[in-house]
């Protein structure tokens, strides 16, 4: 029997490795992942699947992005990229197949005279979007010198910003995460009728001192003028003890303001401390420590244990997100994924068998919420099993149990070539 499975194993392994010795120009890949809830009437709790397509040819690549769900064809992206010399440019087109309709566009063109860069940033919204017709530009200039001790970038805006936009869909059958799609490039912040003209600028300092010091300046103008002025100075590890202040000052047309935000941070071998000096009127009452986390690998395996000592204001981000303590209002502004906010501590493992070409990885996330009546207020426990060959194919599998059972089973597959 162990012979068959070894002789299994060489034939997969190479078959993978012809594939990928065939593929020349072409590269991709194909994930997919499905989930069975055995306890609910509609079997499939998730399905996304992904086919990633790339030709390359010199200095030009062409790709396409299909994304799956169990609704049917859901997203496609092409893209196109290039690189010549100093000058590189990065393209993306998101359709929706369903109705055929154009949604987004992207255009990047960077030239980069290291340390400097320049960036010119388009995108365009389509008119069978959610948004309507609409476009616009950004011009990023960036700097380095000092080998990165002092570095400055200025964002001039054109009807467009970085802050980002997003295309959504919802499906009454499935949860995924491929229902929302988000690009850097904003275009909606001005009307179409806008074309090129000035919709506001941003200029960023920032320099590091003696190692232990930043300071960052923000000048912000829109269409009128001046806008605000902002300065940082952040104190890191001060006097050589994990004391991080940081003195904010900000200041408008309208208004002046200042702030003493001072933090303790504690960052020692396995244990971290997540806190926050109270103080007011330049003053410091008290101490806040709001999470505490443990860390430690031993002979392949990894044990964790994160826990959030006020739920009310802060969140445990999931493992894509670092499994960090965040304040919610921040999680919720950067689209940080995170655990039930009643979740008050994430206990986990993780250990590695990596036999010659394969790696094998088990996972056991286990969470307690409050209240819940069981042993220790626990409320679920996630268990997975990862196999790698040689980076080249991908299988995963896992299971949920919470206070109401086996609650769902996960299946999922990557294949690259």
């Amino acid at each position: 029997m162990n012979a068959r499975i070894v002789v299994i194993a060489v034939l997969l392994g190479g078959l993978l490795s012809v594939v990928a010795w065939a593929a020349g120009p072409f590269s991709g890949s194909w994930e997919m992942e499905i989930g069975l809830s055995p306890q609910q009437t509609k079997p499939f709790s998730a399905f996304s699947s992904t086919l990633n397509v790339g030709f390359t040819l010199s200095f030009l690549t062409l790709s396409s992005s299909s994304d799956f769900i169990i609704d049917g064809w859901l997203w496609q992206e092409f893209g196109l990229r290039a690189a010549i010399g100093f000058i590189s440019f990065d393209g993306v087109m998101l359709f929706q197949p369903r109705s055929g309709a154009f949604l987004y566009t992207q255009g990047i063109l960077t030239f980069d005279f290291d340390p400097f860069t320049v960036t010119l940033y388009s995108a365009m919204t389509g008119p069978d979007s959610q948004y309507g017709l609409n476009y616009g530009h950004v011009l990023d200039l960036y700097g380095e010198v000092g080998g990165g001790a002092f570095s400055f970038e200025s964002e001039t805006f054109f009807g467009a910003d970085l802050s980002g936009i997003s295309f959504t869909q919802t499906s009454s059958t499935v949860t995924s995460l491929l229902l929302k799609k988000t690009y850097k490039t904003d275009p909606t912040i001005s009307p179409v009728t806008c074309g090129l003209c000035f919709s506001g600028e941003v200029l960023t300092f920032k320099a590091k001192m003696f190692s232990c010091i930043d300071l960052t300046s923000t000048t912000t103008f829109s269409t009128g003028g001046f806008d605000s002025q902002e300065f940082t100075l952040t104190f890191q590890h001060l006097f050589g003890v994990p004391l991080d202040l940081t003195l904010d000052y900000y200041f408008s047309l309208q208004t002046a303001s200042h702030t003493f935000i001072p933090s303790l941070e504690t960052d020692y071998g396995c244990l971290k401390i997540y806190s926050h000096l109270l103080g007011s009127g330049g003053m410091i009452t008290g101490l806040e420590i709001y999470g505490v986390e443990f860390s430690a690998t031993l002979a392949g395996t990894t044990f964790k244990s994160v826990s959030n000592l006020n739920t009310n204001e802060y969140v445990i981000t999931t493992p894509e997100y670092g499994t960090t303590i965040d304040r919610k209002s921040d999680a919720d502004a950067n689209a940080y994924l995170y655990y039930p906010q009643s979740d008050w501590e994430i206990i986990s493992i993780s250990t590695q068998v990596p036999p010659s070409g394969w790696g094998v990885t088990f996972s056991a996330d286990t969470l307690f919420g409050q209240s819940t009546g069981l042993l220790f207020d626990w409320d679920r426990t996630d268990m997975g099993i990862t196999l790698d060959v040689n980076g080249l194919f991908t299988f995963n599998t896992g299971i949920t149990v919470d206070t109401t059972g086996f609650t769902e089973w996960r299946i999922g597959i990557k294949l690259r070539w």
